[in-house]
């Protein structure tokens, strides 16, 4: 006998049945909470109980056969009572196994009012899988899962591919930090500037908002590839896309507001920005965008915080100055782990580097207006000797950016030989 045919009265001992409940369906259909009555019924129950289920919808029987199947419970027998049909559902084995939730399991609470992400590190939820299946879909990690789910379309289902073990703090800290452009930068501060010196704030700010537009598409491009057992990983994505967004939002609206507008973009940007989204690899992407170009631009916000002419733009720089630690601390913290764990992966990071080198090679050096316009907040205005010492102070960035990727290359694991390597190979737009 099989869940898929059930006895009637002809073919079954009636007093071999012995329910341990029974439920009265009345003429409710499978729509109107009878198969929720009747799963709830089940749930304290030992495998191999019975449930006698009374209805007298006409339809049901299809219905139960079905959601017997689904659940790994069996339809015993369908008996004919005369104005009602008598149902025998038997819980299954394999549905006690999958129905065993934690009910008890506690979350632990650092205080009264406060519940952190690695508070909910507990039970069968700190379980977090080396390898997910993608049938798990989007059933909560720790979570009961039913028989008869669909296979999802995750391409990063190795927790290698994107954890790092720092994920919960930074997810704490992302959204502790989170800021409100117009309610957090001190718009009303802002006072008419010289026109060089606001035609260059307003260069750097389109040149960086052009970037950031890059740093919001990657991730999310990503996003919806990662196995949603690594929840925490996406959950932090997402706040480094609002991240990138916000920052998109800020630099447009300060190149705006003081009536100078967003300026000009260089082929040399796009081409260098169109050379990461082209990145399918998210080891290789997460590299080139969070410890080399996010890094590098840690060093540039903190150039223009400095020089900046006025105090909103040096608000929002500072602002994104912060966000972008936490990305840089994620891809470093994630590429350190896989290169412990597959030291043989740094070659895929020397090839992603020489490669994209490679490809922007027909483009032209560095970009000759952003120069210009870091040159005149450095030194202060467009004048000749103003824009000389600016240059000098341009430079000893570059040096300083230099000496930052090598930092956070040897952070990850790779010897000062090839750190120093790769990064004379980054490219001149920075990012």
């Amino acid at each position: 006998m099989t869940g898929d045919q059930p006895r009637t009265l002809d073919a079954f001992v009636i007093s071999g049945l012995t329910p341990a409940v029974t439920i009265d369906g009345g003429a409710r259909d499978a729509g109107a909470g009878v198969l929720l009555e009747l799963r709830n019924a089940l749930l304290p129950l030992r495998p191999g109980s019975l449930i006698e289920l009374r209805s007298k919808a006409s339809n049901l029987r299809d219905d139960l056969l079905g959601w017997c199947r689904l659940n790994a419970d069996e339809l015993v027998a369908a008996v004919d009572a005369g104005d009602h049909t008598k149902f025998f559902v038997r819980k299954g084995v394999a549905a006690a196994l999958s129905e065993s939730t934690e009910w008890g399991v506690r979350m632990p609470r650092r205080a009264e009012s406060a519940a952190g992400m690695r508070e909910w590190l507990v039970g069968r939820r700190s379980e977090i899988p080396e390898t997910a299946p993608t049938y798990y879909g989007f059933v909560p990690r720790g979570a009961v899962d039913e028989p008869g789910m669909p296979s999802y379309p995750f391409s990063l289902n190795r927790k290698s591919d994107v954890w790092a073990d720092a994920i919960t703090e930074l997810y704490e800290q992302a959204t502790a930090q989170q800021w409100n452009v117009n309610a957090d930068i001190p718009w009303a501060r802002l006072q008419p500037l010289p026109d060089d010196l606001e035609r260059a704030v307003c260069q750097v700010m389109t040149f960086l908002a052009e970037n950031e537009y890059a740093a919001l598409y990657i991730p999310a491009k990503f996003l919806p590839r990662i196995n949603a057992q690594y929840i925490e990983v996406v959950l932090f994505l997402g706040t480094v896309i609002n991240d990138e967004a916000r920052h998109v939002e800020a630099f447009t609206k300060r190149a705006l507001a003081n009536g100078g507008g967003l300026q000009r973009a260089a082929a040399l940007t796009e081409w260098s920005l169109y050379s990461l989204l082209l990145q399918e690899d998210y080891f290789r992407a997460s590299f080139l965008l969070h410890v080399l170009g996010e890094g590098t631009f840690l060093e540039l916000l903190e150039f223009v915080e400095r020089y900046a002419p006025d105090p909103v733009t040096a608000e929002i720089v500072r602002r994104a100055r912060l966000d972008e630690g936490r990305h840089v601390a994620y891809g470093i913290a994630h590429a350190r782990e896989r290169l412990a764990a597959e030291p043989s992966k740094v070659q895929e990071l020397v090839a992603a580097t020489e490669e994209r080198a490679a490809a922007l090679q027909a483009t032209s050096g560095a970009n000759p207006t952003l120069t210009e316009a870091l040159a005149i907040l450095a030194g202060g205005g467009s004048g000749p000797e103003q824009i000389s010492r600016g240059l000098d102070s341009v430079r000893r960035l570059q040096l300083a950016m230099g000496e930052g990727r090598v930092r956070r290359l040897l952070q990850i694991g790779l010897d000062r030989t090839t750190a120093n390597e790769l990064s004379a190979l980054h490219t001149p737009n920075f990012m």
